[in-house]
C-alpha cells in the first residue's frame, strides 16, 4: 500500500459566521488539517460561533486582526452565515486580495455570496 502523500504545507483561512452550515464548515477543516494544511478559522471576532443545527466553531482569529498576504487561500461555508459575511466589509476585503494575489478561493453551497 502506497504512503498517504501530504500537501505542502498551505495556510488556509476558514471564514466563520453564526448559522454557517454545520458540514460545510467542519468538513473543509478537518480534511485541510489532515494533509497537512494549516487552518486559521476567521470571524468577526474571536468567539464561539453555532452552526444551523448547533454545531459550534470557534475563531482563531478576528478578521481585524489578520491579511490576505498570511494565507495561501480562503474557504466560505455556506448556511446562513455568508448572508452575514458579505455585510462585513473586511471579509469581503480578506476573500478579493487573496484572489487578486492568485490565492485559493473557494465557497460552497451559499459562499459565493462573499465573492
Amino acid at each position: 500500500m502506497a504512503a498517504k502523500s501530504k500537501t505542502t504545507a498551505k495556510k488556509i483561512a476558514v471564514l466563520i459566521e453564526n448559522l454557517y452550515e454545520d458540514l460545510e464548515g467542519w468538513y473543509p477543516v478537518l480534511r485541510l488539517k489532515e494533509a497537512g494544511c494549516e487552518v486559521v478559522i476567521i470571524g468577526p471576532e474571536v468567539a464561539e460561533y453555532k452552526g444551523k443545527h448547533g454545531v459550534p466553531m470557534k475563531a482563531d482569529a478576528s478578521i481585524k486582526s489578520v491579511k490576505a498576504s498570511d494565507f495561501d487561500g480562503v474557504i466560505v461555508p455556506g448556511g446562513y452565515a455568508p448572508d452575514k459575511m458579505r455585510t462585513n466589509a473586511a471579509m469581503v476585503k480578506l476573500v478579493a486580495d487573496i484572489f487578486k494575489r492568485g490565492g485559493l478561493v473557494a465557497s460552497i453551497c451559499h459562499g459565493p455570496w462573499v465573492l
